[in-house]
């Protein structure tokens, strides 16, 4: 992967591309924190509209939200790709203008320890931003500044349990689905919250039946 412009500007991106990139940087930091940060392959897939266009700010984005989840240092659009380098991470990016279920989708697979796979959109005239798959499990939820994901074995009451440990813990959802594999053997829920889950919260989780990871993510 190499830049188009290393002093590249959110202003600079084309008016098609530019809406996508709070989206760019919020899929690369969800993604870097679904892998534990430890990644050594960055794919990223452009499909629909956008992949008729340069999508290399895209790319930046992307890479400064995933550097900004495992580092201390700031992180920009110009130094991204040298942080990149220096960790070791390689970066490709392919595009197409075929999109079989949204006019547009970004999906990013992350690879390290564990495999990641996460895609977002932006949906109707507003273009609101939702992240639409995570590790091949279908969603519709907006990406918001604290998340909690959770698989678990599709079983029944999963979801009244999740909710109990949170609201015992005082913490408000304001958004959650549910999606299954394409075997439909596991599942996995998508929360956003209102405010950080700590990490006895994710422990409590955890010690529950049935729920196979869980992690707490901020986004922002």
């Amino acid at each position: 992967f190499v830049p188009y412009a290393v002093n590249v500007a959110a202003r600079e991106a084309n008016t098609t591309v530019q809406p996508f990139l709070p989206l760019a940087e919020r899929l690369g930091r969800l993604a870097m924190a679904l892998a534990d940060g430890d990644v050594h392959d960055l794919r990223i897939d452009y499909a629909g509209e956008i992949g008729d266009y340069d999508c290399g700010v895209l790319t930046l984005a992307v890479l400064k939200g995933a550097l900004g989840a495992v580092t201390d240092e700031p992180v920009s659009f110009v130094n991204a790709p040298q942080i990149a380098e220096a960790r070791g991470l390689r970066v490709t990016e392919t595009a197409t203008s075929v999109s079989a279920d949204f006019v547009n989708l970004i999906t990013i697979d992350a690879e390290g320890k564990r495999a990641v796979s996460v895609s977002g959109t932006l949906l109707g005239k507003h273009a609101r931003p939702r992240i639409v798959a995570i590790d091949g499990h279908s969603v519709d939820v907006p990406p918001s500044s604290y998340m909690v994901v959770v698989h678990n074995t599709d079983t029944p009451g999963m979801i009244g349990r999740v909710g109990t440990i949170l609201g015992e813990a005082d913490i408000n959802i304001a958004d959650m689905d549910v999606g299954t594999n394409a075997e439909g053997e596991a599942a996995l829920m998508v929360l956003s919250t209102y405010s950080p889950v700590p990490s006895e919260v994710i422990d409590t989780l955890l010690d529950v039946e049935g729920i196979l990871d869980a992690k707490a993510i901020e986004l922002d």
